[in-house]
């Protein structure tokens, strides 16, 4: 066995649980698809989910056992010690290294995508997702005002339409999943075999990048280039954004069962 082999087997066992794809991932990926249908669709989803969570914790428990992480023994420190007494030590509960990863990679992405929500002009989407109709994306010829008291501005301000309120949902849906696959890439040291979220996570971030420009790239009569054109249901639809980010969460739930098995051997 080779010095990569042992490392490989090194990175898995310290990634265990959250390798886990069928556990985690999976489920997660089936919950958001179901977001994107009707409510019978979205309970199925959720029951759908829950069972195969279930069904998967039974699975790797007994084909792969599991790995804990063993509490430290506090009671050789000293009460002069810098970290303080046992019992601060003790309630303290530090966040894990993921958590803070995600925070920080999500609150970087969100401050620049509404920064740049706010240089565009308004926008309009014609079309309806519900009626398989295609985008159109006109820019709107003056800004609507709300009555006084609305959206917390005294003397009324300005507002965007209700297709580009759903555009910009969209676009933020696509910025916190294409954030949640940055920051496990980095979170798992940047391996070549995590090179999958990192794929997702520039695809996810790009789709929100691109809808965030399409006021700069529609024509007048709302149409766009044709390579553009055929993405723009994507961009502006939540709907098609749901199902694109819950497809990535499965296939990268299903690609981290695969490296887990391939590490580990089957069972």
């Amino acid at each position: 066995m080779g010095t990569r082999d042992l490392e490989h087997i090194r990175f898995t066992t310290e990634h265990f649980n959250d390798l886990q794809g069928l556990r985690f991932g999976a489920p997660v990926g089936l919950i958001t698809l179901g977001c994107a249908g009707p409510p019978i669709v979205r309970l199925v989803s959720l029951l759908g989910a829950l069972l195969l969570m279930i069904g998967a914790r039974r699975y790797y428990r007994s084909n792969f056992g599991a790995v804990e992480h063993q509490p430290a023994d506090l009671a050789a420190l000293s009460i002069y010690s810098p970290g303080g007494p046992i019992p601060r030590l003790a309630v303290f509960q530090p966040t894990t290294p993921f958590v803070r990863q995600f925070l920080v990679t999500v609150t970087l992405m969100l401050a620049v995508f509404t920064y740049f929500q706010a240089v565009p002009p308004n926008i309009e989407v014609i079309g309806d997702a519900a009626l398989g109709q295609h985008p159109r994306i006109i820019r709107e010829p003056a800004p609507v005002f709300s009555p006084p008291w609305i959206n917390g501005y005294p003397n009324g301000g300005s507002v965007r339409s209700p297709s580009m309120l759903r555009a910009v949902f969209a676009q933020t849906t696509y910025v916190i999943y294409g954030s949640y696959f940055l920051g496990l890439w980095l979170w798992r040291r940047r391996r070549l075999s995590q090179t999958h979220d990192l794929a997702l996570a520039v695809l996810l971030l790009s789709l929100a990048a691109l809808g965030t420009s399409l006021a700069y790239l529609a024509r007048q009569d709302g149409g766009f280039a044709s390579r553009i054109d055929l993405v723009v249901p994507a961009l502006v639809y939540p709907g098609v954004a749901l199902l694109l980010c819950g497809s990535a969460l499965v296939l990268a739930g299903l690609l981290d069962h695969w490296q887990l098995v391939r590490a580990l051997g089957r069972p």
